[in-house]
Order: structure tokens, then sequence, then C-alpha cells
């Protein structure tokens, strides 16, 4: 009965555990390699805070690269602005007369 009781309460008192655990939002722009792959090991991939880092070639060289690192809400945000800039241009695109000379 005491055993249950003790796993009961420590059922408990995980959750609170976990809560208590707060992740500030990080800046990758100032962090390096191994800062970032630290700070990774504290958050699961799909949390809003994980820092993603992309590859680009630079332009005029066959093997020099440029990263990009940015958190996956920066990376959403990002992409959610590039979208709304295509729409708005398609928009006025399409709503310019046509020349019918």
């Amino acid at each position: 009965m005491l055993t249950a009781f003790l796993l009961i309460l420590a059922a408990d008192a995980a959750p609170a555990a976990v809560a208590e655990t707060v992740i500030a939002e990080p800046n990758p722009k100032i962090m390096d390699k191994k800062q970032i792959r630290e700070f990774n090991a504290k958050v699961p991939r799909n949390h809003p805070y994980y820092i993603r880092c992309v590859a680009s070639d630079e332009v005029g060289s066959l093997v020099k690269k440029s990263y990009s690192c940015r958190t996956n809400q920066q990376w959403r945000m990002a992409d959610e602005k590039g979208n709304q800039n295509a729409r708005d241009t398609m928009d006025q695109m399409a709503s310019k007369p046509t020349n019918t000379n």
C-alpha cells in the first residue's frame, strides 16, 4: 500500500519538474556550432527553439559554403513572410490592365 502511494506521489511530482524547465529563446546568429549542438541536445527536433542550419553554396566558389542557422520558429516566420510577399506580388500583377492596342 505504501509503495503504491509513493508511486502516485512520484507521478504527480514528475510533470511539475518538467513544467519548471523553461528554455529561453536562443540567438543562433551569435552561437558557434558547438553551442548549437549543446543547445539542441536539450530540446526535441520539433520544438520551436530547436536550431536548424542550412548550407548554401558561395557564388564564385566550388567548395566554400555559407551557413544560415535559425530556430524552427524563425524558419516558419520567414517562410510565411516570403509566401505573403509572393501572394502580394501576384495580386498586384494580376490587377494591372493589359495594353490592348
